[in-house]
């Protein structure tokens, strides 16, 4: 599987098979939207994973505060998430959601360590935004 642009529309075709699929055309200014709302996710996700391991090492009385905050911010990124996917059209946004929630299923039952490494887990859908954004960026020389 190949990707190559073949016009001025900035039209991506993944070749796959000798056969022509168009995923989409994304403009320049769609891509900076994406890439900057992919950008802010991932270091969104990035903090709340860390913090989700430092619950363990709090003292037992922090620990409920420390939880429900915690489980607070997640619900607040899967929202943002979810909104970055009705602004974008970027699905991947909805797929990282989802992982979110299962995160703050995670985090209500005092699995910390598995809640840091699946939000870890919504990285994936939102770098591949972020990569598709930054390909169309660079080819018409705006990064």
């Amino acid at each position: 599987m190949s990707i190559r642009r073949t016009d001025s529309h900035n039209q991506m075709l993944f070749i796959y098979s000798r056969e022509i699929i168009t995923l989409m055309t994304l403009t320049p200014k769609d891509a900076l939207l994406r890439y900057h709302l992919a950008e802010r996710l991932k270091l969104d996700i990035m903090m709340i994973a860390h913090q989700y391991v430092t619950i363990t090492s709090l003292k037992k009385e922090e620990k409920a505060g420390a939880k429900t905050v915690l489980i607070a911010l997640t619900d607040i990124l899967a929202a943002d998430c979810d909104a970055a996917a009705k602004q974008t059209g970027a699905e991947e946004f909805n797929q990282a959601s989802a992982v979110l929630l299962d995160v703050m299923d995670l985090a209500g039952s005092n699995q910390f360590g598995l809640a840091s490494e699946k939000a870890g887990e919504a990285m994936t859908p939102i770098t591949t935004v972020a990569a598709g954004a930054f390909a169309v960026l660079s080819e018409n020389a705006l990064v």
